[in-house]
């Protein structure tokens, strides 16, 4: 009896793995069915001539977010519909398609012929911003190379340019201000990475171009302080004949600095940099004398 009850157990299980198969099975194959169906469909629309039929499939892919499937077709049309009513509205669905993608480049590429095709459509205002904010969606992280980033700015800035009353204003100068702080972390890493590294002269160099370009910018207390430190070890390790100029240089980075943070928690390094450089310059003043 126990014998019979295992056999009967294996079996009620194998029995029950063969059936999870089974509808495992017969659901890929329902997909597999639906799938070549549809593709068979598809091939259709992309082989068919009549161009109402296909514009007619294109919208309805496009619709359904389905831009894999509108992109081959609207390419099809294009050549076809060149100089018809319907010429504009391929043209606008096509780029669309890419925008919706997240292809950017060529959506920027598509928006920009858009308008130059047809700079009175309803659409041109549309296509315009949306060129310069794919622009701005390929603007990449602050660490690399940030010609993008330039590059979106200016679309943005003649986008407005072009449309002065464009209720889209607003977005484009939030959009620039993200660009710009973009840029601003970029220069000033960029500038800190010289004062790490110990190229002291470069790094005062651009840490004063990073406020010149950046005027208030909310790194300036750290900006300040560095070109105050790099500029005494610039004066400290140069050549005899040059230290006492450097050291001027750093006790004016000194009166720069605490001109706008004598109550900062950092104040006191500053004062110790300055007293160190003052001691400096008069023991060099009395060896000149």
């Amino acid at each position: 009896m126990i014998i019979y009850a295992q056999l009967q157990k294996f079996v009620d299980t194998l029995t029950n793995t063969i059936f999870a198969a089974m509808k495992k099975l017969t659901g890929f194959l329902v997909s597999l069915i639906l799938l070549l169906s549809s593709c068979s469909e598809y091939s259709k629309v992309l082989k068919s001539t009549n161009t109402d039929y296909k514009f007619k499939k294109a919208k309805e892919y496009y619709e359904k977010g389905a831009y894999g499937k509108s992109i081959p077709v609207l390419e099809d049309l294009i050549p076809s519909v060149r100089g018809t009513n319907v010429s504009e509205q391929v043209f606008y669905l096509y780029a669309m398609s890419y925008y919706k993608s997240k292809e950017f480049y060529l959506a920027g590429f598509y928006f920009k012929n858009f308008v130059k095709t047809f700079p009175k459509s309803k659409h041109s205002e549309e296509c315009s911003f949306l060129k310069a904010y794919c622009s701005y969606r390929l603007s990449p992280k602050f660490s690399l190379d940030q010609s993008e980033t330039k590059a979106a700015i200016d679309d943005l800035q003649l986008f407005m340019e072009a449309y002065p009353r464009t209720e889209l204003k607003d977005s484009c100068n939030n959009l620039i201000a993200t660009l710009q702080d973009k840029l601003e972390v970029k220069y000033y890493e960029q500038a800190k990475l010289y004062y790490k590294t110990e190229k002291y002269k470069s790094a005062v160099v651009a840490l004063k171009n990073t406020i010149k370009d950046y005027p208030g910018t909310v790194y300036e207390e750290d900006i300040r302080l560095m070109i105050l430190k790099s500029s005494y070890e610039l004066a400290f390790n140069s050549i005899q004949s040059k230290k006492i100029e450097r050291f001027e240089d750093t006790i004016k980075a000194y009166q720069n600095y605490i001109d706008k943070f004598a109550n900062s928690k950092r104040a006191n390094e500053a004062e110790n940099i300055y007293k160190a450089s003052q001691k400096q310059l008069e023991s060099l003043k009395n060896e000149s004398i």
